[in-house]
This record gives structure tokens, C-alpha cells and sequence, in this order.
């Protein structure tokens, strides 16, 4: 008899965009937002004798759904996720003796792959159901350390379309992290603005990709295209720290454009360590003034834009023992 202890999020990278595949990742999601759409439309008219819409009347039109992943970011495992986020991924790469690193970076394109995930759900008879959800793509994600917190992931997905019918994950407990897998958490976390190290009290950074998710045609098919770009992307966020100088109001008025690199370091891998690390080239303060209080030291929120120069806008690395995404 399954129970709600046996609700997953299980994950796999399409060869095909729409197609199932093989689950080959289980993410330990905190919440199943994963909703079909249906569209319903009714044909209506005058009819003698008419009560309520007339049965008969309309036609279910299957419009695809979304769905997110938010799990904390843990030291081994990430790295399938991860390489949704940018437009390109190398890697995982031998650094030297068990430690690999992933590197995803911002591109010209969009993040073009797309992935089959399986939402398992027991019913109150106990029961597992599986919602296997074909078509996906990441269309928003974010990153957030608040003090005091783990290091959070949460990627938004539009999918085509969604059936009961394909069988669940075979073994999906042998899908997630092996090894010692951890959360990177608050107390790993380090900063530089402009090269220089900075005590921040919370980071933030979200992306909007940009992707056209309703590329629906007459054409005798109701399910979508894949999405595909159709707008200039987009990459803000926010930290907040004491105000301890003059030096990033400054920067916020005079419009600088400098490099922000967070970085987050956990347990040896032997020579190397576990590590989850984004760089910024660019990045621009958009706000704002220095706060003060009779209760509370004063304080600076500095929400940013990322912005794109000669290379790439954003870096993301991931190092850790996992030799495949």
C-alpha cells in the first residue's frame, strides 16, 4: 500500500520534444504544483425549451499545463537541473580525482533541451498514481540564500501534455543523489562586488527566458510546439546587507556596471571541494537608498539587473562527485 511518503518528482532529459523517456533523476521537490489546462469550448444558441448550456455542446481542448521543481540545492545530483537554466553545458569534467565540474552559461540561445517529468501521487486507497508530464521546459527559475536557510532552486516549466498511462519510474529510489549528498546552506555562502569581498545578509537572482509557450497552429494537433524564444531574457535580483558605507549607494547612482560572483563551498573532494558558484560579469544596482530604525543596525537593499557585455552574462558551476548529469 503506497502512502503520501511515497510522492515523487522524477526526472529525465528528451531525446524528442514530447516524447517520454527513461527517468534517470529524483529531486526531492517540497510541493506538487504540477496542473493540467483544459480548455472547454462551448458551442451556444437559442433552443426552445432551454435550461442550462445545451449537453453536447463543447469540445475539451487538451492545452498542455505548467509545473515547478523547488528543492534545495544539494551537493551531489544537481547538475540535470542545472543544465536547463543556460543556454549551453559542458561538462561534468574530471577536475582531479573523484571531483567533476559542470559549467552552464548564458548563449544566444535559448535552453533548448527538453524533459519528461513523472509526478507520483498515492490516492487515498494507497494506490500510486503516476502523472507523466511530456514536453517540459523551463520558461523561469530562481536561486535564493536568506541567513539562517539552505540554498534554494525553483524552476517554473510549461509542458506539452500529461498522460496516466505510461508506466512509473522502475526503482524510483534509486533515482536521486547517492554518496553523501548535502544541502549547501547559508554558513558556505561567500560574496565579491567588484572583486571586493562583501558581507551580504540575503541573494536572490531570477530569470524569465523569454519563450513563446503557445505556438499552437490549425493543423489537425491541439498540442503545442516546443517553445522557442521570442524575447529578450531577462536576469534580476536582489541582496541586502548592513549599511556600512557610501561605496554601493555610490554605485547605484552613478549607474556602475560591475562583477558579482556568490559562491557557495561545502566538504572536501579530496584536493577539491563541493562547490556551487554564479558569476556576473555585469551587474547594475537599481536600488536603493540606505534605510535607518531605532531598532535594527541600518540597512541597504541592493536590488540588480544582470547585464550582457563581451562574454557571457551569467556562469553557473557546479562541482561535485557526480560523473554524469
Amino acid at each position: 500500500m503506497s502512502t503520501v511518503l511515497d510522492n515523487a518528482i522524477l526526472v529525465g532529459k528528451e531525446t524528442t520534444y514530447g516524447t517520454a523517456v527513461t527517468l534517470t533523476r529524483g529531486y526531492e521537490a517540497k510541493s506538487d504544483t504540477w496542473v493540467r489546462k483544459q480548455e472547454f469550448l462551448e458551442s451556444k444558441g437559442m433552443r426552445t425549451g432551454a435550461q442550462a448550456q445545451r449537453t453536447g455542446r463543447s469540445r475539451a481542448i487538451n492545452m498542455g499545463g505548467e509545473g515547478s521543481i523547488e528543492c534545495d540545492v544539494l551537493s551531489n545530483g544537481f547538475g540535470l537541473i542545472a543544465q536547463a537554466t543556460l543556454g549551453a553545458v559542458s561538462g561534468p569534467t574530471l577536475v582531479s580525482g573523484t571531483a567533476y565540474k559542470t559549467t552552464c552559461t548564458t548563449t544566444t540561445d535559448d535552453p533548448n533541451d527538453s524533459w519528461t517529468i513523472q509526478a507520483l501521487r498515492a490516492d487515498a486507497a494507497g494506490t500510486l498514481r503516476q502523472f507523466t508530464h511530456k514536453g517540459c521546459v523551463i520558461t523561469e527559475w530562481g536561486i535564493k540564500q536568506d541567513v539562517g536557510g539552505l540554498l534554494m532552486f525553483d524552476g517554473k516549466f510549461d509542458f506539452q501534455d500529461v498522460d496516466t498511462s505510461t508506466a512509473a519510474a522502475a526503482s524510483p529510489s534509486t533515482l536521486y543523489p547517492t554518496g553523501a549528498a548535502a544541502p549547501f546552506d547559508w554558513t558556505m555562502a561567500s560574496a565579491t562586488w567588484n572583486s571586493v569581498a562583501v558581507d551580504i545578509k540575503s541573494f536572490a537572482l531570477n530569470a524569465k527566458l523569454g519563450l513563446d509557450t503557445d505556438r499552437r497552429f490549425l493543423r489537425t494537433n491541439a498540442l503545442k510546439k516546443q517553445p522557442i524564444r521570442k524575447s529578450v531574457p531577462t536576469f534580476d535580483g536582489d541582496m541586502s546587507m548592513e549599511f556600512e558605507s557610501l561605496t554601493h549607494y555610490n554605485a547605484f547612482v552613478a549607474g556602475t556596471e560591475a562583477p558579482l560572483i556568490v559562491t557557495w563551498v561545502g566538504a572536501a573532494i579530496g584536493a577539491n571541494f563541493e562547490t556551487f558558484k554564479l558569476t556576473m560579469p555585469l551587474v547594475q544596482f537599481t536600488g536603493s537608498s540606505p534605510k535607518a530604525s531605532l531598532e535594527e543596525i541600518s540597512s541597504l537593499a541592493l536590488p540588480f539587473k544582470v547585464l550582457h557585455g563581451a562574454s557571457t552574462a551569467i556562469t553557473m558551476e557546479y562541482t561535485s562527485t557526480d560523473i554524469a548529469l
